[in-house]
């Protein structure tokens, strides 16, 4: 049987990074591939991408590269997004699909009539469920979408764009869900965004009793255990791009903060007053989800 094709014939790439890159390599290694074209502000990564075969052709600037594509995916960083958007309005083709790979979708969705007041182009919004703490094209990976959700947020007037896209993302093995920008935003608030709220808030306390020498011999980089690894893993992402991440869905965060402060609360509370056959139960209680969760 015939391996089912791309829908789309070129693809523009803005961004060849962890992100970018990826798509770029997983897109490449399909059985009938799509002419790639890319751009990045990093030379390197788009060097870096092309040299590993994943794009066909380096352009000079966002506004050549998008011109004539029918894929354009915007892979920049969620603040950077409407920056690029005017760059490359001019020059859409009237049929091109237009998606960003960000992880904020309400401040985007604000933005795009205003940055397209001209003519708005097909536009789906893409948020794989993926990533590293590492950037650039040399953490890049062709097999990172695979297994993966992909959040998919329509934009424009739906005119087939978000079902094209769904099929590119489930060639690259991703599962696909559609949701509005508020329960986008509302979603990942809480199972991407807090988790990383927790580890640098958790580490900034341990070195703070490091370096108030609050125990004797505590030198908790030598002495960690996988669970506070796993922590330190998410700490090492780039400051920059999460202060952009937190910033642009500062509403959602903050509720899920809230929410989780009282759970923190509740927890306190049961570990001062339960017996610990008491604790067993509760722990066991809010545990129960995750026993039946398979690898991410």
């Amino acid at each position: 049987m015939e391996p089912p094709s791309v829908p789309f014939g070129t693809v523009a790439v803005l961004g060849t990074g962890l992100m970018g890159g990826s798509l770029a390599g997983a897109l490449k290694s399909l059985a009938h591939p799509p002419r790639i074209v890319g751009t990045s502000q990093n030379p390197a990564d788009a060097e870096g991408a092309r040299a590993r075969g994943w794009i066909d052709a380096v352009f000079p600037s966002n506004a050549l590269c998008a011109a004539g594509a029918d894929l354009v995916v915007v892979a920049v960083p969620p603040g950077e997004v409407e920056s690029v958007w005017g760059e490359i309005s001019p020059g859409l083709g009237p049929e091109a699909v237009v998606t960003d790979l960000s992880s904020v979708k309400g401040a985007l969705f604000g933005a795009y009539s205003r940055s397209f007041a001209d003519r708005l182009p097909l536009y789906t919004s893409s948020h794989p469920m993926a990533g590293s703490e590492r950037t650039g094209v040399e953490a890049a990976r062709p097999d990172l979408f695979r297994g993966r959700t992909v959040f998919l947020t329509p934009f424009s007037r739906e005119q087939g764009q978000t079902s094209r896209l769904a099929a590119l993302w489930q060639l690259l093995g991703a599962r696909t869900t559609v949701l509005s920008p508020a329960d986008h935003d509302g979603i990942v608030a809480f199972i991407s965004h807090l988790p990383h709220v927790l580890s640098y808030s958790l580490l900034h306390l341990v070195e703070r009793m490091r370096a108030e020498h609050r125990f004797e011999n505590f030198d908790y980089m030598a002495q960690r255990g996988g669970s506070f690894s796993d922590l330190l893993r998410i700490a090492k992402s780039s400051p920059s791009l999460w202060a952009d991440i937190f910033s642009q869905n500062r509403l959602a965060l903050l509720e899920a903060i809230d929410l989780y402060q009282g759970e923190i609360g509740t927890l306190r509370e049961a570990i001062a007053s339960l017996s610990p056959g008491e604790l067993s139960r509760l722990l066991s209680e809010w545990a129960e989800p995750a026993l039946g969760a398979g690898p991410a």
